[in-house]
């Protein structure tokens, strides 16, 4: 019977060993897919330009042949690169001749995108994928609406100087 107690111990010991063995291997890959799953947010205001960012330690920018997908609320096509060449055939209307990627920031292993003319539509989560190197980095913009500025009358130039010329008629100097 005592060996019986003994060798059920063994195998239940071994069981838990196996268990959390499994979990941290299990934590381990959760804590390095989440690695490259990198979250950040921007804020621009409607008119502005802004620059997006998707970097990676395991860029490897000098290859040529990277391909990049950025995409706006995961459906519009916003730019890519594939295998080192820009694409726009397939790109949203709504981002043509406002949106780019940086080059000089590609050398620095940054995949930068800059949106010029900023609309209050362009708000919303932008999806940087690189498949080659398994990035997956999203970007939430909030677009703000420019402020109004006032006109102020009281600077030199915008004051308005009554002129009394003949009687019954005004001239106004502005």
């Amino acid at each position: 019977m005592t060996l019986l107690l003994t060798a059920n111990s063994e195998n239940i010991l071994h069981t838990q060993y196996k268990y959390r063995r499994c979990c941290f291997i299990y934590l381990l890959v959760l804590l390095i897919d989440t690695a490259s799953q990198h979250r950040s947010a921007e804020e621009g205001v409607e008119g502005d330009s802004v620059v997006l960012r998707c970097s990676h330690r395991s860029f490897l920018l000098e290859d040529k042949q990277l391909t990049v997908y950025w995409r706006h609320s995961d459906t519009r096509n916003v730019y890519d690169i594939i295998h080192g060449e820009v694409s726009v055939k397939e790109q949203h209307p709504a981002y043509k001749n406002r949106a780019e990627v940086l080059p000089e920031e590609l050398k620095n292993g940054r995949i930068s995108l800059k949106l010029t003319d900023l609309q209050r539509s362009d708000g919303g989560t932008y999806i940087c994928f690189v498949p080659d190197v398994g990035v997956h980095h999203s970007t939430q913009l909030v677009v703000k609406e420019r402020p109004v500025t006032e006109h102020s009358t009281d600077t030199s130039l915008g004051r308005t100087l009554p002129l009394l010329l003949l009687p019954g008629f005004i001239l106004q100097f502005i």
